[in-house]
C-alpha cells in the first residue's frame, strides 16, 4: 500500500530487525507517525513507553530467530484513539511455549498505561505473538 494512503487511513506498518536499537527505531517511527495527527501529542509519553517495552520483549525472546523481523503497527482515529500492535514471529508451532499472564514488569507497565491492551497467538506454520495496547483519544476540549 503506498504510503500517502496510509496516511489517509491513519495506519502505518514496518519491519524491524530483531536488534537491541529496534526500540529507538520504533519510537522515532512513532513520533514521525503522530506528528501527521491533531493531537498526536496527547500520545507521544505513553506511546513511546509502550512500544519500548513490546519491542523489547519481543528482541529479548531468546527462542525466537534473529534474521526474523519484528512487525508493528500504528493506526489512529480521531474517535477510537491510537491502537500500537508488535507481532514476533519465529516460533514452530510444535515448540510453542506458555505466554505469561502479564506479569512481567514492562507488560505490568503497559497495562496501567493503556487504556486496553491484550496479547493472542496466531498460528500459520510459525506462531506469531500478537501484543496490542490501545490509548484513548485526548478528551474533547
Amino acid at each position: 500500500m503506498p504510503e500517502a494512503l496510509d496516511r489517509i487511513l491513519g495506519d502505518q506498518f514496518c519491519s524491524l530487525p530483531r536488534h537491541p536499537t529496534s526500540a529507538a527505531a520504533a519510537r522515532i517511527l512513532l513520533r514521525g507517525f503522530l506528528s501527521d495527527f491533531k493531537g498526536g501529542e496527547h500520545y507521544i509519553e505513553d506511546a513511546e513507553l509502550i512500544i519500548t517495552e513490546l519491542i523489547t520483549a519481543a528482541v529479548l525472546r531468546p527462542w525466537r530467530p534473529e534474521h526474523l523481523p519484528i512487525d508493528v503497527v500504528f493506526d489512529h482515529s480521531a474517535f477510537t484513539g491510537l491502537r500500537i500492535e508488535v507481532c514476533d514471529t519465529g516460533l514452530p508451532v510444535r515448540e510453542r511455549l506458555p505466554v505469561g499472564g502479564g506479569g512481567s514488569p514492562g507488560l505490568r507497565l503497559v497495562r496501567e498505561l493503556s487504556a486496553d491492551w491484550g496479547h493472542e497467538l496466531v498460528e500459520c506454520g510459525t506462531v506469531t505473538s500478537r501484543f496490542w495496547a490501545h490509548l484513548a483519544p485526548p478528551p474533547p476540549l
